[in-house]
């Protein structure tokens, strides 16, 4: 679903959206930049959760070895 919106953003800014995801589409520059930082926010918290996830390696190696011959 695509929605009309309108953004105050600086030209200069635009502009180097444009060049980093070469292209002269102001819309497709703008989004591809959002997926971008959407992405890497995900990421970032992923990271953070490191060492605060514990699971069982032996179970999960063993569960892995059943879908392959099953």
């Amino acid at each position: 679903m695509k929605i009309r919106t309108t953004l105050n953003i600086s030209d200069d800014v635009i502009k180097e959206a444009e060049i980093a995801y070469n292209t002269k589409n102001r819309s497709k520059a703008v989004e591809m930049a959002l997926r971008d930082a959407i992405r890497y926010k995900k990421i970032q918290m992923m990271k953070s959760l490191k060492g605060n996830i514990r699971f069982d390696e032996d179970a999960l190696n063993g569960l892995r070895s059943k879908d392959r011959y099953e």
